[in-house]
């Protein structure tokens, strides 16, 4: 039997006592009231705003910028998109066969689409922040393919990384639902190097829509003469800089993996992998070798010039390869950087040095600031005092979003 209505009454042992005042409402208190005036405000802006490209990838840039910090209970793009649709597909470069996870929204498009290279140790393909936000880069009307290399997951950053991110962008293009002149391609620490130097491949140099860079090197070399010795070039002297022990195993693993096959290299290989188990030197390392051990298992810096000096030709030639330093005269595409000032993994002279060595007219945005650890926010309680890096992070996110919506 149905229950009666929550507001029937069901008290029948006599007649409705007499209310002693007037069930008139409680009138508002001024809080409340205005609240409610400024949730009718915002709701008619949103109103407005939708009318247009740029009102609607205004509230969409408003509406994504939560899903950038880990954890969020708040995810607002969920009320005014649906769910992407993600599939698996198949990339073919320099003899290798990698997986790469595409998704996109589930109307037909033609969208706009990115492809995210998230550099060198990536995160898991399937760990709740990245998942967060590949959702809401879809939700903006993006289709987003994020390539899975195995060098790269494998910690080594290899010349053949950019073949790969060229595969990326052409399979990107060729897909029914992205309109092919709306492609760019993004990156994060090593990610944003690696995007700006296949921006700049004449396979796709004229084709790519943006690139964005968020923590990137400009040169390698340079980077790793200043976690040799604790500097960083600025304004024609230098600085002291503490770099982050994964910012130097990451680069000594590049010049290990370099160097010829022997016991040096094992024994370094093992030594990165598990100090302690690894011991210490069981003969006498190269002067190199001394150096690479001194810097990443010992935590002392060396002379960063001899240690570029020692370098096998083989390595140096790698790490001109993967350095926009070397092909930032051939890009053409519009450019946006990002890079925080207390990073500790890349320091941010190497994206002031990729702006100022940007063709004329290529720059869009650059923006610095003090809210991120490397290109991850900060806990919500060191953003306190943040206002102008929320604004400017809006503005260079609605600007990003906009150049591919159109």
């Amino acid at each position: 039997m149905d229950h009666p209505p929550l507001s029937s009454d069901t008290s029948f042992a006599g007649p409705r006592a007499r209310p002693a005042t007037r069930p008139w409402p409680v009138a508002p208190s001024p809080w409340q009231t205005a609240l409610v005036a400024a949730g009718a405000v915002l709701l008619a802006l949103l109103v407005v705003l939708t009318g247009t490209a740029e009102g609607r990838t205004a509230v969409r840039t408003l509406f994504f910028l939560p899903a950038m910090f880990p954890g969020t209970p708040l995810l607002p793009l969920g009320l005014i998109s649906d769910r992407p649709r993600c599939e698996e597909i198949t990339l073919h470069y320099a003899g290798i066969t990698a997986p790469a996870d595409l998704c996109a929204p589930p109307g037909g498009g033609p969208h706009g689409a990115v492809v995210l290279s998230l550099g060198v140790h990536p995160l898991d393909r399937h760990d709740p922040y990245l998942a967060q936000v590949t959702d809401a880069l879809v939700r903006t009307d993006l289709v987003v393919l994020r390539p899975a290399s195995p060098d790269l997951t494998a910690g080594l950053i290899l010349p053949r990384e950019i073949d790969g991110l060229v595969a990326a962008f052409q399979a990107l293009q060729a897909r029914p639902e992205v309109d092919p002149k709306r492609v760019g391609l993004a990156g994060f620490s090593v990610g944003g190097a690696l995007s700006t130097v296949a921006a700049a491949d004449p396979r796709i140099r004229d084709q790519v829509r943006l690139v964005y860079t968020f923590g990137a090197y400009f040169d390698a070399r340079d980077v790793l003469a200043a976690i040799s010795d604790d500097r960083v070039p600025v304004d024609g002297g230098d600085e002291a800089w503490t770099p982050n022990p994964w910012s130097v195993h990451v680069f000594v693993e590049q010049i290990v993996h370099a160097l010829p096959p022997g016991p040096e290299q094992d024994y370094l290989t093992a030594a990165l992998a598990d100090p302690e188990a690894a011991g210490p030197p069981p003969f006498s390392l190269s002067p190199l070798g001394e150096m690479l051990y001194e810097l990443a298992v010992e935590g002392q810096p060396v002379d960063g010039a001899r240690l570029l000096a020692a370098l096998p030709p083989a390595a140096r030639v790698a790490l001109d390869r993967l350095s926009p330093a070397s092909v930032v005269d051939e890009v053409r595409a519009p450019v946006y950087v990002m890079h925080d000032l207390g990073d500790t993994l890349i320091p941010y002279t190497e994206s002031r040095r990729l702006v100022a060595s940007l063709p004329p007219g290529v720059l869009q945005r650059y923006d610095e600031f003090h809210m991120f650890q490397h290109v991850t926010p900060r806990a919500p309680g060191a953003l306190l005092g943040s206002l102008g890096d929320f604004v400017a992070l809006y503005r260079h996110v609605d600007a990003l979003f906009l150049a591919l919506a159109k």
